[in-house]
């Protein structure tokens, strides 16, 4: 630590802080229009002039004059004071003066300065700025006549989010921020620069004209979308969420969103929202009461026993995931699962047999103090864009190498000396293995290795794959399977990366024991900066394994599908989820819904799994009841209602609740009751409570039983004639919740057909060609999309689609046969 005075008050700060930095860190405040805390310090605004005793009294910039020892600043003498209004008047110089029509009144930092510093006056004049407004995006509204030019969302774009979409442009007095070749801003829409800008030159246009700031209530909350777990504020009026609010101290992410989360709220406060319970008569549901409707089910659920299942979304809380077991298990019925079934495999039986617990034995923090990322699949950036940003911090800021193992190139790929090794479809576990073996035969295993149980069986099962016989079917060379393996092994810290998730049936159980092998092998486990990192596609999917709302007695999900199909299912009870769209083959499943005798839908919405059912049960978002969520490294956090239940929408705790007193039981009063027995009960979960969780919640730790599993590997054959499918997210995706959200939509409204070029020259398509897809199960028309990232012979489609859906051709086999045809 450094001592230091500022303002006659002696201070300490770490030695690496600025002046700034170490003001902050005491409670002193040095006004700023040209720093985050996630960006490296620029200097621009020289808002933040202090004098420096040590420096004769000079003015220096305190957000990028780092502290000494003994320094001596005063931040607020007369000569400040004036030289920061002179700053003001300078700023206001060309700024269009019109905070009554700018959104960004009541929450703009240049407004504030003005205010503070008591600005009234300019003994400046010049012209202001006459540049055109860009209303094209529609999502960010560019308006560099309101930019102060302290160069925020170019900097984030280019250190964070790496996309580089804005930068400055021209010299002098003609300087501005711009997109290149002076063209609109066509980017990732994930809203960094929107956060970031201080003023209002970027407006998140569905937000505009909707409230001022200050008439806003700012509610803390966690994102409903992906496992990341990220933070969010929500700003609320009148029972509505009406945008998200930037807060850079929030969150291990410091306030950073992907496009879902800062833009994909609007599903909250949508007019498409259930509201009102309904119920099957004469063909058609018809609204009900609330009373009439549960009776229902409670009188099915009764007489269906063991006939009965379950499937729920891990969009639920933990709470409610224990409320919906007992709701099953009170009717007698151990027939419950989430996901498919198999997206949640490499957890509750990959990491359950190799590491004796079914979680990631690293955190998201490892990511930027590692030394070497060995990624699985170009789509994590994708399906976990704040890791994605994560990712990009670390290699970018902190030099960490990045070898990338993948089926196709995308985001990742261009990152600073990132090496992506593109296999073939449905190789990735043999070529693992073939790290493993090469491990093994170049003596680089860790010496702890041998002692672990399974070492013999593994070292003989890898007998054959050597990167000899594995860049036959892989399409890799020998030598880049050595010489990643080599990298991974003499990194003194490496992490493993992969996504897992409806769309992803490759990323199982032997992908995660394979992975988990090369982790073992090394001993690269239990340190900080290493271990794998198992990347669940929902905001709750490591709680509904946490909470075992899982098949273990009963039937899985794809068990259950299959009893409605023959009959052996009688009552199915789904809670969140939306078969019909996100499980693969869309037929058997609508012919399988079809056939039970009675389907029960709890939702937010219609969806098409809802319009099948006997019963329909509105249910509360994320943002209109207590739980708990828990991340992908076990990051549980609690959440509370930011607004009132919308309509005549009961959160799902209390729809199982009062099923079971129906049936009989006893059902918990409280959320925080139940979560009282899961602090009881649940591994890692032990002293835990709402209120210990506060705002930043905590870890549930992993304890790690090592032993090696020889994982199994299945050759995937090409077809003649055909061309490989491969399903996965979309960058602006999650499940199929963000259909509803405005923001995705508007980005990315419909499902595609991701082609290379070489094959769209053979088959002479041409970019948005309406093409017909074929494989062995049906077929459907999407929109094509040419580009570089796409190998030969490979074809990629997100799955989040209700129409045009690729499940209709997708059976669940990590590489679908099809053909394609205009």
């Amino acid at each position: 630590m450094v001592n230091l005075t500022i303002d006659d008050k002696q201070v300490t700060a770490p030695k690496n802080s600025t002046i700034y930095d170490a003001a902050k860190i005491n409670g002193i405040k040095i006004p700023i229009l040209c720093h985050d805390k996630k960006l490296k310090p620029f200097g621009a605004c020289r808002m933040c002039l202090v004098e420096v005793e040590q420096m004769r009294g000079r003015q220096v910039p305190a957000c990028t004059t780092p502290i000494t020892e003994g320094m001596i600043i005063r931040t607020s003498t007369p000569d400040i004071i004036k030289a920061r209004k002179m700053v003001l008047e300078l700023l206001l110089l060309n700024h269009p003066i019109d905070c009554p029509v700018c959104d960004k009144g009541g929450d703009c930092d240049l407004q504030n300065l003005t205010y503070e510093y008591k600005v009234n006056a300019n003994r400046f004049s010049d012209e202001k700025f006459h540049h055109e407004i860009d209303y094209s995006n529609p999502l960010i509204e560019r308006d560099m006549n309101r930019c102060v030019l302290c160069g925020k969302c170019a900097r984030i774009c280019d250190e964070i989010v790496s996309f580089g979409a804005l930068t400055f442009i021209s010299r002098g007095i003609e300087t501005k921020i711009g997109c290149e070749f002076e063209g609109s801003l066509n980017c990732e829409f994930c809203g960094s620069c929107v956060s970031v800008c201080p003023v209002g030159s970027l407006l998140a246009r569905p937000f505009k004209f909707k409230a001022r700031f200050w008439a806003l209530t700012n509610q803390k909350s966690v994102c409903g979308y992906c496992g990341t777990g990220c933070n969010l504020t929500l700003g609320v009026k009148d029972n509505k969420v009406l945008t998200t609010v930037y807060d850079e101290n929030q969150g291990f992410h410091n306030g950073q969103l992907c496009c879902r989360g800062r833009f994909g709220y609007q599903f909250i406060n949508s007019d498409k929202r259930l509201t009102t319970p309904l119920v099957r008569k004469n063909g058609s549901l018809t609204e009900a009461t609330w009373d009439e409707a549960l009776e229902l089910v409670a009188a099915r659920l009764k007489d269906a026993g063991s006939s009965a299942a379950a499937l729920a979304t891990p969009r639920l809380t933990n709470e409610e995931l224990v409320l919906f077991k007992r709701l099953m298990e009170t009717a007698g019925s151990a027939n419950y699962d989430h996901s498919a079934g198999y997206a949640h495999a490499a957890l509750t039986e990959g990491f359950a047999r190799s590491f004796g617990a079914a979680a990631s034995p690293a955190t998201i923090l490892d990511i930027q103090k590692s030394d070497l990322l060995l990624v699985i699949k170009t789509d994590s950036y994708e399906t976990h864009p704040v890791i994605g940003f994560e990712i990009n911090m670390a290699v970018k800021n902190k030099g960490v190498k990045l070898n990338i193992l993948s089926d196709k190139r995308g985001k990742l790929s261009k990152l600073p000396d990132a090496q992506t090794l593109v296999h073939t479809p449905g190789s990735e576990i043999a070529v693992i293995n073939a790290l493993a073996k090469t491990i093994l035969d170049d003596k680089l295993a860790a010496g702890t290795a041998a002692a672990i149980p399974g070492y013999a069986d593994l070292e003989k099962a890898l007998a054959g794959f050597t990167p000899e016989a594995v860049a036959g079917q892989s399409g890799l060379t020998a030598s880049a399977i050595k010489r990643l393996a080599n990298d991974y092994a003499k990194a003194e810290k490496a992490l493993i990366l992969f996504p897992i998730g409806n769309a992803y049936p490759g990323h199982n159980a032997d992908l995660a024991s394979a992975v988990a092998n090369l982790a073992l092998l090394t001993g690269k486990l239990g340190t900080e900066g290493s271990g794998v990192l198992c990347m669940a596609e929902k905001n709750n999917s490591q709680g509904a394994v946490d909470m075992g709302f899982y098949a273990t007695s009963g039937l899985n999900a794809g068990q259950i599908m299959d009893g409605c199909a023959s009959g052996a299912i009688k009552t199915l009870f789904v809670a969140g989820e939306n078969p019909v769209v996100s499980y693969p083959n869309r037929t058997a499943i609508s012919a399988a819904l079809d056939k039970v005798e009675f389907l029960v839908v709890s939702d937010l919405f219609m969806t098409e799994t809802a319009a099948m059912a006997d019963v329909v049960l509105p249910a509360c978002s994320f943002a209109e009841k207590e739980g708990t969520f828990t991340s992908v490294d076990r990051r549980v956090q609690h959440i509370k209602p930011a607004i009132g239940k919308i309509g005549q929408s009961r959160t799902d705790f209390e729809i199982f609740g009062q099923l079971i007193a129906k049936l009989g039981g006893q059902a918990p009063a409280t959320p925080a009751t139940v979560f009282g027995e899961i602090a009881a009960s649940a591994p890692g979960y032990a002293g835990m409570s709402y209120a210990s969780l506060g705002e930043t919640g905590a870890f549930a730790p992993v304890a790690v039983t090592a032993a090696f599993v020889v994982p199994k590997t299945v050759a995937v054959e090409p077809v003649a004639g055909k061309l490989a499918l491969v399903t996965g997210s979309a960058l602006y995706h999650n499940g199929t919740l963000s259909q509803f959200g405005e923001g995705p939509m508007h980005v990315c409204p419909e499902g595609y057909l991701e082609l290379s070029r070489t094959d769209a020259a053979k088959l002479k398509i041409q970019e948005n060609d309406l093409l017909n897809v074929a494989s062995a199960i049906g077929s459907t028309k999407l929109k094509a999309r040419i580009t570089p990232r796409m190998p030969e012979g490979v074809l990629f489609s997100p799955y989040h689609f209700g129409a045009a859906a690729v499940n209709q051709v997708w059976s669940g086999a990590p590489v679908t046969w099809v053909t394609v045809t205009k």
